[in-house]
């Protein structure tokens, strides 16, 4: 039986001449990038990686309850497993341009020793928490302990994103306790868990926690009740500008409405430089804070940043909203 780190270390040095390797010359490990890059190889590996998350999602899900109860605090608690076009679409991201020669062949061996492509998935399984009432400093230390009484769940991060001036989920404490948590990689190395504070010029507000349960990559998403409807329904913002096209597969007939109405007035707004920068930053900037600002004065109904005149009320957050999944 030959030594499989070994092997491996012996057959990166090797080079491949053959067509499917992509290129003249090369290691087995551009002729493995280049291999899984491929859309329908990716698409086979997708549907293992998403057969492989359903097997236990009902255990996961049982977690994720098991954690908001523990925390004591009151909030909505939804599960999934990443779909396999998704799932195809990110590994072939993630491999584009991936520098196999100075920087990640240590992760290639984490996915060959490892457990394959899933290795670089990290939603595979996703659960959001959308806070209603309540500290949510018990909701992350309620994640962190299960991190540390459970040998089948560890946090390998968190990410504490917010708008500048505005109150985040987290804060110095629950960062400052995530920062001593460490776990063990695809290969048994001891790793310290990474704690992230970003300030977001759009205003964006929201906690990611990247964990591993039962050998499945997590994403956990900490939002509030305000907060999480609009950043669902935000993307379709985003999407317009991208040029990206609109899914609305999901959507009644009086939203599909709305979106081609949102689409028509903002392609509009985006051709008009300044008139755009105006209304960014002093509307859409906006309106994360005020929707924060109100999770914290427990308000039933949130508060809005006043609309600028001159635009279409078509552009205002109240209708976007009404996009949001109810």
């Amino acid at each position: 039986m030959i030594n499989c780190g070994k092997s491996l270390y012996t057959l990166g040095k090797m080079v491949y001449t053959t067509k499917m390797a992509g290129a003249s010359a090369g290691t087995m490990f551009d002729a493995f990038v280049h291999t899984m890059s491929k859309p329908h190889i990716a698409k086979q590996s997708a549907r293992k990686i998403v057969a492989d998350t359903k097997k236990n999602a009902g255990y996961r899900k049982r977690t994720a309850n098991e954690i908001l109860k523990k925390s004591g605090i009151e909030a909505d608690v939804s599960c999934r497993v990443k779909g396999v076009n998704s799932t195809a679409a990110k590994q072939i991201r993630y491999l584009k341009d991936f520098d196999t020669y100075e920087h990640s062949r240590e992760q290639i061996q984490d996915i060959i020793l490892g457990k394959g492509m899933g290795e670089i998935i990290g939603d595979s399984y996703g659960i959001r928490y959308t806070l209603k009432s309540g500290n949510p400093e018990n909701l992350f230390n309620a994640i962190a302990n299960k991190s540390t009484s459970r040998a089948d769940f560890f946090v390998k991060s968190i990410e504490d994103y917010h708008g500048k001036g505005i109150t985040p989920y987290a804060g110095k404490n629950v960062l400052d306790k995530y920062a001593a948590l460490t776990y063990k990689d695809a290969r048994g190395i001891v790793r310290k868990t990474t704690a992230t504070v970003a300030e977001k010029s759009s205003g964006y507000t929201r906690d990611n926690i990247n964990a591993t349960i039962n050998g499945t990559n997590a994403e956990i998403q900490v939002g509030g009740k305000f907060t999480n409807p609009w950043g669902d329904v935000e993307h379709y913002l985003y999407d317009i500008r991208m040029g990206k096209p609109l899914d609305l597969s999901k959507l009644s007939p009086e939203q599909r409405q709305i979106v081609l109405e949102l689409q028509r007035e903002y392609t509009k707004l985006l051709q008009n430089k300044k008139s755009n920068e105006f209304f960014t930053k002093n509307y859409l900037n906006k309106i994360w804070e005020y929707l924060r600002n109100s999770e914290i004065k427990g308000l039933d109904i949130p508060e809005l940043p006043p609309f600028p005149s001159g635009y279409s009320d078509v552009l205002r957050a109240d209708n976007i909203l009404k996009l949001a999944h109810v």
